[in-house]
This record gives C-alpha cells, sequence and structure tokens, in this order.
C-alpha cells in the first residue's frame, strides 16, 4: 500500500501526535486485517460504514473507516520512531 500523503492534524497534552495518512488507494478487508496481523484490532464489518480500531501497545493507534482512503494515527513514545515503523509496516502489503 502506498501512502500519498502524511498531515500532521495536533500534538496531544500527553506528549503524543496525531497525523492523518493518506493512501493512494482505499482501505480494503485485506488492509485491515493486515494491520490486525501486527498489535490488537477492533473491527465492526457489520456497521453501515465498516469501523477499525487497531492498536501496537506502547507504540501507535490507527483508527478508520473501510472504503475511505485515510486513517488517523496517534503516535506514542518516540513519534518519529513509531511513524517509521508503521510506514515500512505498511510497505509490506
Amino acid at each position: 500500500m502506498k501512502i500519498a500523503k502524511i498531515k500532521h492534524v495536533e500534538d496531544c497534552f500527553d506528549g503524543s501526535f496525531i497525523k492523518e495518512i493518506a493512501f493512494e488507494q482505499v482501505i480494503t478487508k485485506e488492509l485491515i486485517l493486515y494491520l490486525g496481523s501486527d498489535g490488537k484490532l477492533q473491527y465492526f464489518e457489520t456497521f453501515a460504514r465498516p469501523f477499525f480500531k487497531f492498536v501496537k501497545q506502547g507504540k501507535y493507534e490507527c483508527k478508520g473507516v473501510e472504503g475511505n482512503q485515510a486513517i488517523r494515527i496517534i503516535l506514542k513514545n518516540n513519534p518519529e520512531q513509531s511513524l517509521a515503523e508503521f510506514i515500512e509496516f505498511i510497505d509490506k502489503f
């Protein structure tokens, strides 16, 4: 999966950073399940707009909707390294 753009959204009081990651293609069920292979996944595919939340403990959490082209990622400890790890993981899909 190719990332088209990364946009900074906000800084949190706890030191976390929120970014919006836009992909070149829409988010598919296969991508969502791939994300779940590397952490804890909550996937609500029966919702009118299937929502997912993915957490990699101590690194980041992502939220998004299947069919959209962007997700929100909350970067935790060492945000730059956590973002680099996420990008590397996505590049393998």
